[in-house]
C-alpha cells in the first residue's frame, strides 16, 4: 500500500475510512502470514518420507564431499574394501530408489476450517479494498469537476468588466437601438449618434473604470507603530553584560507584540483624479459601444402605479431580448427630479440581478455590468442631449 493511496484516502473519506482501510490490510497480512505458517516446510519434507536415511550412512562417509548421487560417490572411493564397497553401494542405491518413490507423490496436506476461513477473510479484505479505491476515484473526479465549476463561475464574473472593455470598437458611426413597449411589442428602432473616443476609446474607458473602483475604495485596515502599541516603555534588560543586542523598548518591530513597520493605515488616499470631459467621453464613449445591448422601452417611467415586485419581474422578462443573459439595468429619466417612493424603485429593488439607476447617475462600472440595458424613452432623449456628437 503506497503512500500516495493513503494520502488519496485521508484526501476523499476521511479518518474514519482510512482507519477501516488500515484495519483489512493488517488482516490481510495476517491472513497470507498464517497460510505461509501452515503449510508444509519444502526442507523437512525429504526427512518427513524418508527418515531411516540417517541411519543408513555409514561413519566412512564423513569425510566424502556431498555427491550428485550416493553410487557415483561409493564408485570414487578406493580405500574401502570390495564387499564393503558392493554392500554399501546397494544400501544407497536402495535408499535413493525409495526417496525418490516418496518423494514423487507426497501426500496433500490436510485442509483446516481455519484456513478455508482465513482464505475467506483475505478475500473480503481485498474486495473491500478494491471497492474503496473505485469510490476514492470517482469522489476525486467528482471534487475535480466542482472545482472546475467553480473556477468558470468565478473567472467568468472577475473578467466580465474587462471582456467588455475588450470587445469594444473604435467605430464611431450612428448605431440602432430597438424600442419597445411597456407590453414588449416592437416598436421600430431609434438612432443613436454620441460622441466617442475613437481609438482611444478602451484606453479612456479603462481609465476611468480603474478611477471609480479606486474612489469606492475604504481603507479599513489599519496597524499600529511601535509608538502606539500598549506598553514598552521600560528598558527591557540592561544596556551591557548580557549578550543580547541593546533594546531600549520591548515593542519593537523585531520583537512578538511590538509594532509593525510600513504596515497599512487607515489614513490612506486611494482616491484618483480624472478630468470632468474625459470622464463624460468615457461614458458617452461605452453607451454609444453598447448599443446592441440597450433596448428603449416607452412609458418605461410610468409603467407602474403601485408596488408590486411580481409585476415588475414579468414585465422586465417580456422586455429584455431573449439568450441575452439575466443581468439587468434600468435607467430612468431625472430631469425633473427623483422620488425615492417611486413605485417602479420600490417594485425592482428586491429582484436579483437587477439594478436601477438615473440618467445622471450613470457611470462606467454600472454600464459594463449588465447584459441588458433597458432605458426609458425620456432618460434616452435626456442621454442624447448631454452627449450627442
Amino acid at each position: 500500500f503506497s503512500s500516495a493511496f493513503f494520502r488519496r484516502t485521508m484526501h476523499s473519506s476521511g479518518l474514519v475510512s482510512a482507519a477501516l482501510m488500515g484495519v483489512a490490510a493488517g488482516v490481510c497480512v495476517l491472513a497470507l502470514g498464517l497460510a505461509t505458517l501452515s503449510a508444509p516446510d519444502a526442507t523437512n519434507l525429504y526427512a518427513a518420507t524418508a527418515p531411516h536415511v540417517a541411519t543408513s550412512v555409514t561413519p566412512q562417509m564423513a569425510h566424502m564431499a556431498v555427491p550428485r548421487s550416493p553410487l557415483a560417490a561409493a564408485a570414487h572411493t578406493t580405500e574401502l574394501e570390495d564387499d564393503e564397497f558392493y554392500a554399501l553401494a546397494s544400501s544407497m542405491v536402495n535408499v535413493d530408489e525409495a526417496v525418490q518413490t516418496e518423494a514423487a507423490a507426497p501426500e496433500a496436506p490436510a485442509t483446516s476450517p481455519v484456513s478455508w476461513l482465513l482464505g475467506a477473510v483475505g478475500t473480503a479484505c481485498l474486495g473491500l479494498f478494491y471497492a474503496h479505491q473505485r469510490r476514492s476515484s470517482a469522489l476525486q473526479a467528482e471534487l475535480a469537476a466542482y472545482e472546475a465549476e467553480v473556477e468558470a463561475k468565478l473567472d467568468a464574473r472577475a473578467w466580465r468588466m474587462a471582456q467588455v472593455v475588450g470587445e469594444m470598437s473604435a467605430s464611431t458611426a450612428p448605431a440602432a437601438v430597438r424600442v419597445v413597449d411597456t407590453s414588449g411589442a416592437s416598436a421600430g428602432e431609434q438612432e443613436m449618434n454620441l460622441k466617442t473616443a475613437g481609438m482611444n476609446t478602451k484606453g479612456l474607458v479603462h481609465k476611468k473604470l480603474v478611477a471609480e473602483l479606486a474612489n469606492r475604495r475604504q481603507a479599513n485596515a489599519h496597524t499600529k507603530t511601535r509608538a502606539e502599541v500598549s506598553g514598552g516603555g521600560k528598558k527591557p534588560y540592561a544596556q551591557k553584560g548580557t549578550g543580547n543586542a541593546r533594546r531600549g523598548s520591548s515593542r519593537s518591530p523585531l520583537l512578538r507584540g511590538g509594532g509593525v513597520s510600513f504596515g497599512p493605515r487607515n489614513n490612506r488616499n486611494y482616491k484618483q483624479d480624472i478630468n470632468k470631459k474625459e470622464g463624460r467621453l468615457a461614458i458617452s464613449s461605452l453607451i454609444q459601444n453598447r448599443a446592441s445591448v440597450i433596448t428603449v422601452v416607452n412609458g418605461l417611467d410610468s409603467v407602474m402605479t403601485e408596488p408590486s415586485t411580481k409585476q415588475a419581474k414579468a414585465m422586465i422578462e417580456s422586455l429584455v431580448q431573449p439568450g441575452s443573459g439575466h443581468k439587468v439595468l434600468l435607467v430612468v429619466d431625472d430631469t425633473e427630479g427623483f422620488d425615492q417612493a417611486d413605485p417602479l424603485y420600490l417594485s425592482v429593488r428586491n429582484i436579483p440581478n437587477v439594478r436601477f439607476k438615473q440618467q445622471k447617475q450613470l457611470n462606467v462600472a454600472d454600464l459594463l455590468w449588465p447584459h441588458q440595458i433597458l432605458v426609458s424613452d425620456k432618460a434616452m432623449a435626456g442621454i442624447s442631449g448631454r452627449f450627442s456628437a
